[in-house]
Order: C-alpha cells, then sequence, then structure tokens
C-alpha cells in the first residue's frame, strides 16, 4: 500500500515541537550515540498501535507529553500519536493535506483520542477491508464463546518494515515480533490477505462450502442409514408377505415389497381389497411351492453352518497345541555340557576321537534346532482373528435358520388348522394381521425427497467450488516466493557478501518465512549457520528490499505498508560506534581507526562496503521509482555520514537536515 511518512516527532511538556521530516524514497538520520536515532522507529511503532512503550528511557522519555507520526495512506494524510501517561488509549486525526505548522500542543485535542483496539480499527480500514478471516465455522464453534478468528492487524505489518538494531543482523531472527509464536503464525496465516492473493468473499465462500458439504455428509448418511433400515426391514417384512400370499394361492405379487415399504399405510389400503376371502384360490399350490422352497433353503443353511461349526472346532484345538508347543519349547534346554569315554584300540592302544567329533556335532545340531524353536513366530493371533470371524459368520447363519425355521413352523401349523376343519380364511386373517402389526413400525424417511436435496446440496457446492478456483492461495504463495527469489538475486549480488556465498542464492518461503542460501549442491545453508555480521545484514537487507519491491509490483493489491526502517545497520562494520560522541564522522572515524588492531581490517575499507551499501539503497529507491511511479521510503538511522555514493547522488540530499552530531531530537529552540 503507498505509504509516505511525512514527520515523526514529540511535543514536550513545555508544548515545544521537535519534528523530524521525511521525504520519498531514502532517508538517512545521522549523528552520534545517545541523540535519539533508535527512538525513531520505536516511536513509530508506538503510535502504529504496540500495547507496550518501548521508546529507550531517558531525555526524551522524560521530556515527552505527545508522541506523532504524520503519515499519508493512498494519499490520505493523517496524525496518529499518543500520549505515554494514557497508554489505554491513541489519537486518530485525518486531514485534507498536512502542514507542520498546524502540529502543536492544542493539536492533540482529546476528542480525536479513542480507545486503543477502536484505533487499531480505525487505521486498518484505510489498509485493509475485513470483518470475517474464518474459512471454517466449525473451527469458531469449537473456540470460547464461538469467538470469530482474529482478523488482521495493523500491527502484523510491523514485521514487514522495521528491522530494529538488534535485528537487522541478526543470524537468528529476520522479523520483528517472531519470538512470540502466536504473533509469527498469524502472519504467515495472513499474508495471503496481505499480498491480495484472497477476499472478504473467500472467506464467505470457504465458509459455506464447509456448511454445505458438512449438511451433505449428513444426509449422505441419512441415506445409508435408511438403505440398513430398509434392508432390515425387507429381512422382516418379506417372509410375511410371501406368506400372506402363498396362504392366498397368489402365484405373482398383487404388490410388491418395495412399494410396500415405501409407502406402508398406501400399502395396507391395496391389501385390505386384495385379501378377502373370495380371492383365495384353494386350487394353488403356492403355499405347497412355499414350503419346498423354505426346506431348501434350510437344508443349505443347515450344512453351512455344520462347516462353519467343524472349523471352529479345528482352530480351537490348533490354538490349544499352539499353547502346548509354546509350553515345551520354553521348557526345553540344550545340553550345556557332553561327556564322552575314549575309545582305545585293545592291541595298539591308540584312543579314538571320531566318537568325539561325533558328538560335538550332535550338540551344535541340538542347539540350533532349540534355538529355532525358540524362535518360531507363534500363530495363536491369526487363529484367534480366523475363530472370531467364523464365530459370527455361524451366529448369522443360525439366526437366518431360526428364521426358516418359523416359518415352516408356520405353514404345518396352518395345515394342521386345516384337517382340523377350521378355515383357511383364518389363518390368512392371522398372517394379514402380523404383516399389518410390521407395517406400523415402519418409519422409513422419503428418499425421493432426500435425493432432491442431495441434488440441490451437490448443485450449489459446485457453483462454490466454481468460485473459489479464482483463489488459488497455495499456487499465489508460491509465485510471490519465485518474485522475491528472483529480485533477492538481483539485489543481493550488488552487495559484499563473502566469497563462498558467491554468487549469492537466497530462498525466501512465504508458507514458511524461512531464508536459506542454496549451493551448487543444492545444499540449504540457512541463516543462523552462515558466518560473518556483514552476511547476516546482508541477508536482511536483501531480503527485505526484494519484499517492498514485490509489494510495489502488487501496487493497491498488496496491504502492506510500502515503508521499511533500517535503524543502524552499519554497526557490523563500526562496532565501537556505540560510544560515538564525535562533532563529526571524520573525528569518530579517526578514533576507529586507532582502536582496531593491525590484524583488523582498515576503517577506510569499511567505509567503502558502507558507501556501496548506502548507493545500493539510493539505487533501489529511484529504479522502483522509475518503473512503478513511486518507491518505498526507506528511514536509516545510522552514524555513518559524509559518504561519496557511486551513482552520483549527495549523501546531503538524504539526509536532508537530519543531522545530530550537536544536538538531538529533543533540543532546545533557539530565540
Amino acid at each position: 500500500m503507498k505509504t509516505l511518512i511525512h514527520e515523526i516527532g514529540v511535543i514536550d511538556k513545555q508544548g515545544l515541537k521537535h519534528p523530524v521530516s521525511f521525504q520519498a524514497g531514502l532517508n538517512v538520520v545521522t549523528g552520534k550515540s545517545s541523540t535519539g536515532k533508535s527512538a525513531l522507529i520505536e516511536i513509530f511503532d508506538y503510535c502504529f498501535g504496540s500495547d507496550e512503550d518501548t521508546i529507550p528511557k531517558g531525555v526524551i522519555t522524560k521530556s515527552a507529553k505527545i508522541y506523532y507520526v504524520a503519515l499519508a495512506v493512498n494519499e490520505q494524510d493523517m496524525v496518529i500519536a499518543r500520549n505515554p501517561d494514557v497508554t489505554t488509549k491513541a489519537f486518530f486525526r485525518r486531514v485534507n493535506t498536512f502542514d507542520s505548522v498546524d502540529i502543536n500542543s492544542e493539536y492533540f485535542n482529546a476528542r480525536y483520542f479513542c480507545p486503543l483496539s477502536d484505533f487499531k480499527k480505525l487505521l486498518r480500514d484505510f489498509f485493509l477491508d475485513f470483518d470475517d478471516v474464518d474459512e471454517s465455522l466449525a473451527a469458531r464453534a469449537n473456540r470460547r464463546f464461538n469467538q470469530k478468528a482474529p482478523t488482521p492487524s495493523v500491527r502484523s505489518f510491523s514485521s514487514f518494515i522495521l528491522q530494529h538494531q538488534n535485528l537487522v543482523a541478526n543470524k537468528h531472527a529476520l522479523f520483528y515480533r517472531f519470538d512470540e509464536k502466536e504473533k509469527r503464525d498469524q502472519l504467515i496465516k495472513h499474508t495471503k490477505i496481505f499480498l491480495g492473493l484472497v477476499d472478504q468473499e473467500f472467506f464467505h465462500l470457504s465458509q459455506e462450502k464447509e456448511r454445505l458439504g458438512a449438511d451433505l455428509k449428513r444426509l449422505e448418511r441419512q441415506k445409508e442409514t435408511n438403505k440398513r433400515a430398509s434392508e432390515s426391514y425387507k429381512k422382516k417384512v418379506a417372509p410375511v408377505l410371501k406368506q400372506l400370499f402363498a396362504l392366498m394361492g397368489f402365484k405373482d405379487e398383487p404388490i410388491s415389497l418395495i412399494k410396500v415399504l415405501q409407502h406402508p399405510q398406501n400399502a395396507k389400503d391395496q391389501l385390505d381389497s386384495i385379501i378377502i376371502a373370495e380371492k383365495i384360490n384353494h386350487n394353488s399350490d403356492a403355499i405347497t411351492q412355499r414350503y419346498e422352497q423354505l426346506e431348501l433353503a434350510r437344508n443349505q443353511k443347515t450344512a453351512e453352518l455344520r462347516k462353519l461349526q467343524r472349523k471352529i472346532v479345528s482352530i480351537n484345538k490348533h490354538i490349544q497345541e499352539e499353547e502346548r508347543f509354546v509350553d515345551n519349547v520354553d521348557r526345553l534346554n540344550s545340553p550345556q555340557n557332553v561327556h564322552i569315554s575314549a575309545s582305545v584300540c585293545p592291541f595298539c592302544h591308540t584312543e579314538n576321537d571320531n566318537l568325539r567329533q561325533s558328538a560335538e556335532k550332535l550338540q551344535q545340531a541340538i542347539t540350533k534346532v532349540s534355538g529355532n524353536l525358540a524362535q518360531a513366530r507363534p500363530m495363536k493371533a491369526k487363529f484367534e482373528s480366523s475363530l472370531i470371524e467364523s464365530q459370527r459368520n455361524a451366529e448369522i447363519v443360525s439366526k437366518s435358520l431360526t428364521g426358516l425355521n418359523q416359518q415352516i413352523t408356520e405353514i404345518e401349523k396352518s395345515n394342521q388348522q386345516l384337517t382340523e376343519q377350521k378355515s383357511l380364511y383364518e389363518s390368512v386373517i392371522m398372517q394379514k394381521a402380523k404383516l399389518y402389526a410390521l407395517l406400523d413400525t415402519i418409519n422409513m424417511a422419503d428418499d425421493v425427497e432426500l435425493e432432491k436435496e442431495i441434488k440441490e446440496l451437490k448443485s450449489k457446492l459446485k457453483k462454490i467450488n466454481k468460485a473459489l478456483e479464482k483463489y488459488d492461495v497455495k499456487e499465489g504463495l508460491a509465485a510471490a516466493s519465485n518474485k522475491v527469489n528472483k529480485y533477492m538475486a538481483e539485489i543481493g549480488s550488488h552487495f559484499e557478501f563473502e566469497a563462498s556465498y558467491k554468487p549469492i542464492n537466497l530462498h525466501f518461503s512465504f508458507d514458511t518465512f524461512d531464508l536459506y542460501h542454496l549451493t551448487p549442491d543444492n545444499e540449504k545453508i540457512y541463516l543462523r549457520s552462515m558466518g560473518s555480521g556483514a552476511n547476516w545484514l546482508y541477508c536482511h537487507v536483501t531480503l527485505f528490499l526484494a519484499l517492498h519491491k514485490y509489494f510495489a509490483e502488487l501496487g493497491e493489491k498488496c496491504a502492506i505498508p510500502s515503508v521499511l526502517f533500517l535503524d543502524q545497520p552499519t554497526q557490523v562494520y563500526f562496532p565501537n560506534f556505540k560510544r560515538d560522541n564525535s562533532e563529526s564522522f571524520e573525528a569518530q572515524k579517526a578514533k576507529e581507526n586507532e582502536q582496531r588492531s593491525a590484524n583488523e581490517r582498515a576503517v577506510d575499507e569499511d567505509v567503502v562496503a558502507v558507501e556501496n551499501l548506502f548507493s545500493q539503497l539510493s539505487n533501489y529507491c529511484n529504479e522502483i521509482e522509475k518503473v512503478y511511479g513511486f518507491s518505498p521510503q526507506i528511514i536509516v538511522t545510522d552514524h555513518a555520514d559524509e559518504l561519496t555514493l557511486t551513482n552520483g547522488v549527495l549523501f546531503e540530499s538524504l539526509v536532508n537536515g537530519n543531522r545530530w552530531r550537536t544536538r538531538g531530537l529533543i533540543y532546545p529552540v533557539q530565540e
């Protein structure tokens, strides 16, 4: 997102203003130690919604009444501020055109202060338009109080735009706030939003897809349940219905079993008109044929049951034999010693040791056999599994056999009643009553309606999946990583990496946020495994310049502000500058030179490397401006000064009055 910081400043307790102005592109704030350079990045972070005030304690914190930042987001000017004494609120004020003259103590009226949570939402709305980022409503339901997932916050942006003094050349960390796992994971999860790969509709579609998918699974389970219920009803109703039709003497079924099951009440109405005395066919042999079919089926089931019973007996026998075998093997011990008497010839008194050799071979054989027996794999588990399966099958066959016996008994009972001069119609009525009692218990769902609902859901899901096709997040993140890797190769080639890392081949992943150098042998060397502070510095700078180049390429699709703070990147070259109290950079260089040993690199060589760093930063901003019409704003706070850039840009134009050798951020105003 096109963003420009106009001014960062402090209103002190006397009402005086201490501003630092910035321009587009590269900005340098230079000066000696303890002048407040590093405070600028902390003031920005605090005004940008940080819950914690990390501004270095000292003159600034003792004097400050208000910290403020004036910035533009897509050419909309605004002023944000914090009162260090009221940590739960923040100041937000939109302006038509920012003018530093307007900023004074009275400017920060209490009515523009709001709760910090509301402030973050106000500021976020300039970068993002998201209310709900849950892809899963089920996941939301599992949260306490059914809370929504955290929406992207402007606080996540700080990881992309702030490189603090202790981070810019760190080998263990790349991104600000990544020491907190929750914030790291949240940022990675929200990256697809920041890069414009998804919008609010994506999350609503994902939620609807999950909801409809759950409904579809529920209906399909219901369909399967109905199917199982239908099979169960068939097993119960079919024999009774067939028996009834056989008693009536019907050769063909006047109403099918399926229709009876689907519409039990309609079936009863139809049967009432069919099952009447006048329609009994007394000459039919239907009941006899039914009896013969049942007997045949009973014989088959009986044979099947006997076979299973024999199998069960056999398996039990095998299990018992194995238990006995294992017990015997446990008791089997190979002989430890073999006692053999020597054979001596009674004539020549010569000893013969052939028997001894044979005995030793026998002992070895016994030991080997007993060892093999002890190591033999038991089969008990397999036998037991086979036994359970056979017992279950026998139980199923036994139940079927019981049902067949009952049907045969009913026919025999009916025939007996006829011999006792009872009416055949009485047997029919009793069978009809039995059937109706079963039909009254049936409550099957209407499968036709169920199928209709399933079809409608599948149609809706198809449309949602079609709409989601344009959001190929995985492919989008991979393409973004490839672009950043390409830019890192271009940018990194201009920095002074050690020879062992040339040509530098850095790779970054938006899936994991890991950075590594890939060698020609495809070995991944992560930042933590690289040597030299200069390598760490250039890895940080190369990555963040590549990221912001990609963000600039995305334009308004990217929500991340086009601002990058680099706090004292040259510390790897001038570690002693932490105690920089000289009136000029030249004087401090002379001190540094005196403190270095003969084995250390000359200060002038380090200055050349530093000049190259700033030259590349300047070239970067100019090239981005040329291609995209605007450049990420880079703000560097450092000790380095009076540098000569290789591209002809005057270093003084980058400092633009922000040189703090004789003053600091808080300074007395000359009358």
